[in-house]
């Protein structure tokens, strides 16, 4: 079982194919656990190159001029803009930029040594199988239970993928995270 440790943000990766649910899943726990007062931190990880910002806007040129960050600055947010070494992980990603979180979701990073819960979904997958088996501490799926610890040969916790708070009591518990308890929710 992990704990959490004051000097690092407890993290956890969902991984899986493409279309499998990555993404329902994150945004699932995200309301659980910021339902609960936690202060939730994600990562998103894409072996593909993505825009962060456009051509020709202000902040893109400040960063095509040299600039290693960028901050652009909104009403009520703002986006950060930064060279990354090729190798970051997710808990230097966290320990940088997102230390003041209680929990770090991040969506992919298969191959980091990140503990992992791997979605795998009846409509996305033709056959049971894990994309990884490093580090995975649970399953998340809409295939019949006896039949993937068959397939996969694992002997990890298999959660229904359409019961979230099942999955956050896993992570909570896992984590050792505090139990949950209401946000305050301020009146005017």
């Amino acid at each position: 079982m992990g704990s959490a440790s004051p000097l690092r943000v407890p993290i956890i990766s969902i991984v899986g194919l493409s279309g499998s649910g990555k993404t329902t899943l994150m945004e699932k726990l995200i309301r659980v656990f910021s339902s609960e007062g936690l202060r939730v931190g994600t990562i998103k990880h894409s072996y593909h190159p993505h825009p962060l910002d456009a051509p020709g806007k202000d902040s893109w040129r400040h960063k095509n001029a040299g600039a290693e960050k960028v901050i652009f600055i909104g009403p009520k947010s703002f986006q950060l803009v930064s060279d990354i070494s090729d190798d970051e992980t997710p808990e230097g990603l966290s320990s940088e930029y997102l230390k003041d979180m209680d929990l770090v979701l991040v969506e992919g990073f298969v191959r980091s040594g990140v503990e992992k819960i791997e979605v795998i979904r009846k409509g996305r997958s033709e056959k049971i199988e894990m994309k990884s088996v490093d580090n995975t501490i649970a399953v998340v799926t809409d295939f019949p239970e006896d039949a993937l610890k068959r397939a996969l040969g694992v002997s990890v916790p298999i959660i229904h993928i359409d019961d979230e708070a099942s999955v956050a009591e896993f992570i909570r518990n896992h984590l050792s995270l505090p139990s949950p308890r209401v946000k305050k929710t301020r009146k005017i």
